[in-house]
């Protein structure tokens, strides 16, 4: 347990359990200097004027696309890394090895390019593939990639790579004591999954997990680079016509903080609702 600096006053320091939203707090502390102090013209970004609303709806329209980008990323990546973890746990090494070679293979590669090679490679892929591959399921969406579309699979596939660890390293939390016991009585190697190793684990998992998330909602922003009309596209648009980035920028970044402080409060409310111990 850490001890409070000498020079600072006991009473000054907020309680253990409160330091996240005390500091949530004090966040907009460091934006008040750039609105008091007269620095920039934050009029063309204030509603109550024709422009001021017209700039902010601009500004504050792509929350459904970074909101759903960043939803089916997490749903899709966590169906990807729990389904990963539990093949990696399989007795077959060839299975084992395929999961190996899928998390190294998407950790290595930058989302950046990954996003790029998705948008603009894999349809001329699919169109090179020889007929009856060409006409599978799916295909046809592959073929006429939109930009929405591919920042999905991309979000999902980079985060599906990071949560197959994650997942894992919580099921491997578990004592061996535990699962010995559940083959004792006759438990299935589905129901012992059930009922004893992913509710342990998950609560485990939560803090890691939440930090992941994080990551995929403040990722989804490169979806701006092919094309998705979300947060940062419409800043660097909006930035371009009126020519005011230390507004405009400060005003993008207060949105992310936005949406990864609600969802912080989302896992912090988990933690304390589903603790470890329980």
């Amino acid at each position: 347990m850490t001890k409070p600096d000498p020079g600072v006053p006991p009473s000054c320091l907020p309680p253990e359990g409160g330091r996240f939203l005390f500091a949530c707090r004090c966040l907009p502390i460091l934006f008040l200097p750039l609105l008091l102090s007269g620095c920039g013209d934050w009029t063309p970004l204030v509603p109550g004027t024709p422009l001021g609303d017209k700039h902010f709806w601009v500004l504050t329209a792509g929350i459904q696309y970074t909101l759903l980008i960043s939803l089916y990323a997490i749903v899709f990546g966590s169906i990807i890394g729990l389904a990963g973890a539990m093949m990696s746990r399989s007795r077959f090494k060839g299975v084992r090895r395929a999961v190996w070679f899928y998390v190294q293979g998407f950790r290595m590669v930058p989302l950046f390019v990954l996003l790029l090679w998705i948008y603009y490679a894999l349809p001329i892929a699919i169109n090179e593939l020889p007929p009856e591959f060409g006409e599978l399921p799916g295909m046809d969406m592959l073929r006429q990639m939109t930009p929405f579309t591919a920042v999905t699979i991309g979000l999902s596939l980079n985060a599906g790579a990071f949560l197959i660890e994650i997942f894992r390293a919580g099921m491997e939390s578990v004592s061996k004591a535990q699962i010995d016991a559940g083959l004792a009585f006759g438990m299935s190697r589905t129901l012992l999954m059930r009922r004893i190793i992913l509710p342990q684990a998950v609560r485990r998992m939560l803090p890691p997990m939440t930090s992941q998330f994080i990551s995929i909602v403040k990722d989804s922003s490169l979806g701006g680079a092919i094309g998705v009309a979300e947060f940062t596209r419409r800043a660097i648009l909006l930035q371009t016509q009126i020519l005011h980035p230390m507004e405009i920028y400060t005003f993008l970044a207060l949105e992310y903080i936005a949406v990864c402080v609600m969802l912080t409060l989302l896992a912090r409310y988990l933690e304390r609702r589903y603790p470890q111990h329980n």
